[in-house]
This record gives C-alpha cells, structure tokens and sequence, in this order.
C-alpha cells in the first residue's frame, strides 16, 4: 500500500466517523422550555441545557426583589427527579471528587441576580482510562428540577420549579 491509499483511506474514514457523530437523529424537548415561580422575595427560572445527546444541566436565574440580601442554601437545594428529590448540585467553582460535601451559600444583594449553570451531583461519574475524567450524565426523560431553599432574615423560603424532558425524532 503506498501513502496516498492510506491517506485516502484515512480521509474517508475520518468523514464516515464524523458524519455518524454529527446528530443522533434526535432533539430534545422542555415542557416548559423555562419554567418561572415568584414570591414576594424572588423571582426565580430554570432552563434545561440541551444538545442532541441529552440534557446535563440548568441555567438557574434568581432575582432578588427585596431591599435585603437572599442566602441560597446549596446544602438543602436539591435536585427533582420524578417526583423526587435526588441529592444537590454542583456548579463552578465545585470539585467533583467534594461534590457532596457541605456548600458555602450564595448572596443575592439587594435588588440583584444570581446566575449559574448547575449540574445534579448523582449525575456525575468518573470514567478511567487514558481520556478519563469526570463526566455527567444525561438527566431522564420526565419531570427533573429544582427544589430551591432561600433564606431571609432567618427565615427558609421553598420554591419548587420543574420542567419535563423528553426526546422526539429530530424533523428534517
């Protein structure tokens, strides 16, 4: 075989392997695409982050509708999963291997906005080997949100906002 077959061959093949990778064929769908609750403290939403392979995480927008500072209680803000709360989140700034552990809680100022992009911490495996690393699982199809927990001059304020996932053949 001389080095333009090879050439050839690997050309074709790497164009083979990245058309099938291109799309799985199909999309995913949020109902809602946003789901928003309010109080009289704050307005908060949830969006799904999707791609064609699943979604791993939400953006999460609280806005604080007070002339006080919010706390978000990371420690009892939990992940729903069909109907039921499945552990807590994680977000930047979180290592995974302390995904679990005890969580500092966020300050929403006065009249401000928290926004982060958090993932469910039962959704996050390591996979080994020489590509290893941690990665996150796609959640299931069905109801998945948030359970939020905020605090306000010592008192813990409960909101829960979900959406529900599923997958559809992608229309061409």
């Amino acid at each position: 075989m001389n080095i333009k077959s090879i050439a050839i061959g690997l050309v074709c093949s790497i164009i083979l392997l990245l058309s099938g990778c291109a799309t799985s064929g199909y999309v995913w769908k949020s109902e809602p695409v946003m789901n928003l609750v309010g109080n009289d403290y704050f307005a908060a939403e949830i969006s799904p982050i999707c791609t064609s392979w699943g979604c791993e995480s939400f953006a999460l927008r609280i806005t604080n509708k007070t002339d006080k500072n919010l706390e978000l209680n990371w420690n009892k803000t939990l992940y729903i999963s069909q109907g039921q709360t499945r552990g807590g989140f994680m977000f930047e700034g979180v290592v995974y291997k302390d995904r679990n552990n005890p969580k500092s809680p966020d300050i929403i100022f006065s009249g401000s906005n928290l926004v982060k992009q958090i993932w469910p911490n039962n959704l996050v495996y390591f996979e080994s080997g020489r590509y290893g690393g941690w990665r996150h699982i796609s959640m299931p199809p069905g109801e998945n949100g948030v359970y939020l927990t905020i605090t306000i001059d010592g008192k813990e304020v409960n909101e829960k906002l979900s959406v529900s996932l599923s997958m559809e053949k992608e229309k061409k």
